[in-house]
Order: structure tokens, then sequence, then C-alpha cells
């Protein structure tokens, strides 16, 4: 259990990181407002928590050494170990100013063999965020995977294109028009440079040397560095903020399926698959997500809801 503090200029760097645009992160004035209605966090920023966490291992520490560019023991053999889902439930934005409580517990464990990767271990784990008050503003879920051998479609190089046609250009309906089967498409990223993934790193703390450390990547049969999987959903979720807005995000999460390498170009395309109202009346809109890179290769898989305001 640790205390984080919501910066607005955390904020600030954390947009910047997913490229996200909304000038209200560049606003002095509401990057340092407090209270209800001050500047509301991106739906994933909530993994900027390891920046506070003192036992966070991702991170280097002065005088303890560090796994990056160590190459590994001759005829050594490591469990592959991956990140696959991540899920967050908002009972209220995230705001600048908040000073939450992350209080995590283990949750689930299940198996499932497969021939390509053996036996996959997973376990997850379930992050309440309090607020002053006591309330939860936002539970994190985290699911992990230990796979027996690494497939090699996790391995390194790009992914081979997809051989459906990944080019659709569906109709971007304003927003007094969504309704369900309402379909858009959002460019993420266009030729995706190792600058913002090392913005990423530094704006989430997430510092492993699978995002920032050629040699060791290299070491562990990747082509090289690639971005974190959370980027990539980071990236995402602006498919839904830059329509419906930060503040009305009620909850997002998906699979990462796939990784994404210096020079990808992603698209989100964005379906609505239900709309029902809430227990205030609101009209609340169920999302579905994909993400693919130029070649057609889907890289995630979520969904959101999100109020309609």
């Amino acid at each position: 259990m640790f205390e984080f503090v919501v910066h607005g200029s955390h904020l600030m760097q954390f947009a910047r990181a997913i490229g996200d645009t909304d000038p209200a992160f560049e606003d002095v004035g509401r990057l340092s407002r407090t209270g209800s209605e001050a500047l509301a966090a991106p739906p994933t920023f909530l993994m900027a928590a390891d920046h506070f966490d003192p036992t966070y291992s991702r991170r280097p520490r002065p005088g303890a050494p560090w796994i990056g560019s160590r190459p590994l023991t001759d005829g050594a053999t490591q469990p592959s170990g991956f990140h696959m889902e991540q899920h967050f439930t908002f009972h209220r934005p995230v705001r600048a100013g908040d000073v939450l409580t992350a209080d995590a517990r283990t949750g689930a464990m299940w198996e499932k063999s497969g021939r390509r990767a053996g036996t996959m271990s997973f376990s997850e784990i379930l992050t309440d965020y309090r607020d002053s008050d006591g309330d939860v503003v936002a539970t994190a879920r985290w699911v992990s995977a230990m796979v027996e051998r690494k497939p090699a479609a996790l391995g390194g190089g790009a992914a081979e294109p997809s051989r459906g046609t990944p080019d659709v250009h569906e109709d971007d309906p304003g927003a007094g028009d969504l309704g369900v089967g309402s379909v858009w498409n959002s460019v993420l990223v266009e030729n995706l440079t190792r600058a913002q993934i090392v913005m990423y790193a530094g704006a989430s703390g997430d510092f492993h040397p699978l995002h920032s450390d050629d040699v060791y990547a290299r070491e562990r049969g990747y082509p090289g560095v690639f971005a974190h999987g959370m980027l990539t959903m980071g990236m995402t979720g602006r498919a839904v903020t830059d329509r419906f807005g930060h503040a009305n995000v009620r909850a997002f999460g998906g699979r990462i399926i796939s990784q994404v390498w210096p020079g990808d170009t992603l698209t989100a395309r964005v379906e609505v698959t239900g709309l029902h109202l809430d227990e205030s009346g609101c009209v609340v809109a169920e999302l579905m997500l994909r993400t693919t890179n130029q070649h057609g290769v889907q890289v995630f898989s979520g969904t959101a809801q999100v109020r309609m305001a």
C-alpha cells in the first residue's frame, strides 16, 4: 500500500507521451487547478502510480544492480512472462490534485495448455485506488502470463501482414449521430519513434530494458526495443477520449496482442456496440476497439464504457 499524488504537470507529461494533444494538458491554469472540476487524467494514467511504489522493480536505483545490458548466462533459459491484459473501472474521474492510496491484492490464478507456448500460467492483481475520504475512485486489473516456451509470434521481427482487408474507411459520425453500429477510425501514430517510447517510459515509470536497451532486447531474441503494451493501450484510449472526453470514461480495458515496433503506424477502429441508461439516467455507450498496424496486424483489442454528455 502506498500513496500516489496526481500532479497536473505529470498529467501533461503522460498526455504528451501517448500523443494526446488536448490543449487542456498544456494550460497552466488547468494543470494547477484542484477540486471536482480539475483536469481529468487519461484513462491509463494510473499506470504512473509505479513512480510512487517504493518496491517497484522496473525502476533503476542508485547503487543497486540493474537488469539492463547484462548478457544471458551461457545455456541459461528463462521463463517468459507477458503482460496480457489490463482493465480499469472508474467510479469517478482521476483528477489533478487527487492523493490516492493504492491497495493491491492477488486475484485469480489459472492455467491453460497450448501447442505453441506449452503450459500458460495466468494470474491477476487487483488494485483499488482510494481518495482521502477512503472512497474507491478506480480499480485496476492486471493480468499476466508465464509461458513454458516463447512462441515465435511473440519473439522478434515485424509481424506478417494479415490476409484480411485492413484499409476500410468507415463513416465518421458526429457526436449527436452516434448509435449502435456507428464506426470510426482514428490514426494514433505514424512512424512511431524511439523517442516516444522513451517519453512513455519516463511518464509511466516503466523502465523495463526491453523498451529501452537494445543490447538486452537482442540478447533475448528480439531485433531491438519495442513499445510498452501500455503505450499501445494508452494511444488507443485517445480514440475514445478525443470524442467523449477524459472525464466521461467509465471503464477501459483490453488485451495486448502483438508487439509494436519503432516505425509502426497504428490505427484504431471503434464501434458502438450498445447504448443503455445508467442509474442516474445518463446514456452510456458500450464500445469495441481494435488497433492494427500498417500491415493490418491486430496489436490491441479492447472495450470501453463512456458516458455520453
